[in-house]
């Protein structure tokens, strides 16, 4: 036997497993505690410092973990920035009272509130910021809170508008956008948006979409 065959079967007495270079070995699995604080730390970075200010050392820092823990989870900042947007995913359910009014007030004051629980106003302004360097921050935005929750408010609208309650042309896609125009205009002009507030805007929004009843002669 040649010396070279020798080694070879040497190598296949020392390890008889073959080796597939396309299977990973297991490993130990994730934290499901890192992951999450590793996401609401990034989301409290992005608000406190924006994402230019944002960093993997500051996020891992305050998160308590080292560097390689975020990386072996997020290849970037980017993509570390991306998966903290997508944990302010909204509430999808939809519970129709029948009541035009009370339904999409309920949901506007709800809209409004997860805003300010979760500090929503400075990362907005954050996400718009960064939106020409950007783009994909506040598409994810958009898709996990405000295109759920728009959602919702057309639902409300086209359950009245099959009820007979709306004009059968009323612009639904535009009323929506108008109540929920009410939250973000509320903190461009200083005035505060309470549930007295948002009952009457919601009165003045949908007077011109309400269908008119003929008078009783």
């Amino acid at each position: 036997m040649s010396a070279g065959a020798a080694s070879r079967s040497a190598k296949t007495k020392a390890d008889p497993t073959p080796r597939n270079p396309g299977v990973r070995r297991a490993g130990r699995p994730r934290d499901p505690n890192i992951d999450r604080l590793l996401l609401e730390t990034t989301l409290s970075e992005l608000i406190a410092r924006g994402y230019a200010g944002m960093s993997v050392d500051k996020v891992a820092m305050r998160a308590g973990v080292g560097k390689p823990a975020v990386y072996r989870r997020y290849p970037d900042k980017e993509s570390l920035a991306i998966a903290a947007l997508g944990r302010l995913a909204a509430k999808t359910d939809v519970h129709l009272t029948g009541d035009l009014r009370a339904d999409l007030t309920a949901e506007i004051n709800e809209a409004h509130e997860n805003l300010v629980r979760t500090n929503g106003v400075p990362l907005v302004g954050t996400l718009i910021a960064e939106l020409n360097r950007h783009p994909e921050l506040l598409n994810m935005y958009r898709e996990q809170l405000v295109r759920p929750r728009s959602d919702k408010v057309e639902l409300i609208l086209r359950d009245a508008q099959s009820r007979g309650e709306l004009r059968a042309d009323a612009n639904l896609p535009f009323i929506t956008r108008l109540l929920f125009g009410l939250i973000t205009g509320s903190y461009i002009v200083g005035e505060p948006l309470d549930r007295a507030a948002v009952a009457a805007a919601v009165d003045v929004i949908l007077d011109s979409a309400i269908e008119s009843k003929p008078s009783r002669r």
